[in-house]
C-alpha cells in the first residue's frame, strides 16, 4: 500500500537532487566562461617600445627600447615583439618614449639618410660655395639662410649688373664637400644642401647658372619674409658715380628711397629704407 508513495518520494528526491546538481554543474560552467571572458579581455602580449625619444636618423640601441606588456585587443598593427628585430636600425622618423615600435618605422643601417631628413612635398638641393659664399663655415645643419643671386637679366639690352634675394628661410640639411677638377687637379668644393619646395628648386636651379649664389645666415627666430626689389649697379652708386655713404651715429639726414614690404604671417607693413 506505501509502494507507490515511497517510489514517488524516492523519484522525487532523485529529480530534486539531479536538478541541484545539474544547477551547481550549470553555475560552475558560467563561472568558468565569464572567468575565461575576462582574462580574454585583460590578456596582454609584449611589444618593443622606446624607452628614451629616439631622433629621427638615430641608431637604435637596445638601451633604446624595452618590452612591455600590452593589452591585446588594443595591440597596434605591426608591433614588433623582438628587441632584436629593432636593435641596430636606423631611426626612419623621431620616435617618441613609450611608442610602439613598428617595421614602418625603422630601416636598416647602410640606407641613406638623406632622404629620412626630407618632409613630404619639399626637395633636397646642393649648391657650391666657397669661405665668403657659404659665410666662412658658420652655416651648420639646421641653420635658417636666404638666398641671393647676382647676373646679368637676359634680354634688357644692358650688361649691368644685378642682385636679388630669391628664396628666404631656407632649411640646411647638410653641408659636406664635392670634387671637381681644376687646373687638371682634384679640388674639395664646399656645398651646402637645402630643403626647398619644387618650385624653389626651379629657382636655385636657374640662379647658379649665374654666378655662385650667396647664403646669408639668418637668426633662428626670424621668421619673417622681406620682399625686395633687388638692386643694380647703377643704383648701389646712386645713379651719378658718387659713393654712397652710410648714416651717422648723429643722425645725419638721409633721404628716402624706396619702401620695402615685410610680411609677418598674414600682416603686410611697409618699411622705408633710406640712402643718399
Amino acid at each position: 500500500m506505501h509502494k507507490p508513495t515511497n517510489m514517488f518520494l524516492l523519484a522525487t528526491v532523485v529529480g530534486a537532487l539531479s536538478a541541484a546538481l545539474a544547477y551547481r554543474h550549470l553555475s560552475q560552467l558560467r563561472t568558468e566562461i565569464d572567468a575565461a571572458r575576462v582574462a580574454a579581455a585583460h590578456a596582454t602580449v609584449g611589444i618593443v617600445v622606446a624607452s628614451q625619444t629616439i631622433p629621427v636618423g638615430t641608431s637604435i640601441e637596445r638601451t633604446s627600447v624595452k618590452i612591455v606588456p600590452w593589452p591585446k585587443e588594443f595591440q597596434p598593427d605591426g608591433a614588433l615583439s623582438e628587441v632584436d628585430a629593432v636593435v641596430g636600425k636606423l631611426a626612419r622618423a623621431t620616435i617618441e618614449k613609450n611608442q610602439p615600435l613598428a617595421e614602418s618605422l625603422v630601416v636598416s643601417q647602410g640606407t641613406g639618410l638623406m632622404p629620412l631628413l626630407i618632409t613630404e612635398g619639399m626637395r633636397a638641393m646642393s649648391v657650391k660655395v666657397d669661405n665668403v659664399t657659404g659665410v666662412s663655415g658658420f652655416i651648420t645643419p639646421s641653420s635658417r639662410v636666404d638666398v641671393l643671386v647676382s647676373g646679368t637679366p637676359d634680354g634688357n639690352g644692358s650688361q649691368e649688373q644685378r642682385s636679388k634675394v630669391i628664396l628666404q628661410n631656407i632649411r640646411v640639411l647638410a653641408t659636406g664637400t664635392s670634387i671637381e677638377q681644376r687646373n687638371d687637379k682634384p679640388v674639395e668644393v664646399p656645398t651646402v644642401t637645402l630643403l626647398v619646395s619644387p618650385e624653389d628648386a626651379e629657382k636655385l636651379t636657374l640662379a647658379t647658372r649665374q654666378e655662385p649664389v650667396r647664403l646669408a645666415l639668418r637668426n633662428y627666430r626670424d621668421e619673417d619674409l622681406v620682399r625686395t626689389p633687388g638692386i643694380s649697379t647703377h643704383a648701389l652708386l646712386g645713379g651719378d658715380g658718387r659713393p654712397v655713404h652710410a648714416a651717422s651715429d648723429a643722425g645725419e639726414h638721409v633721404a628716402p628711397t624706396d619702401a620695402v614690404e615685410i610680411l609677418r604671417g598674414e600682416q603686410l607693413s611697409l618699411q622705408k629704407v633710406f640712402r643718399d
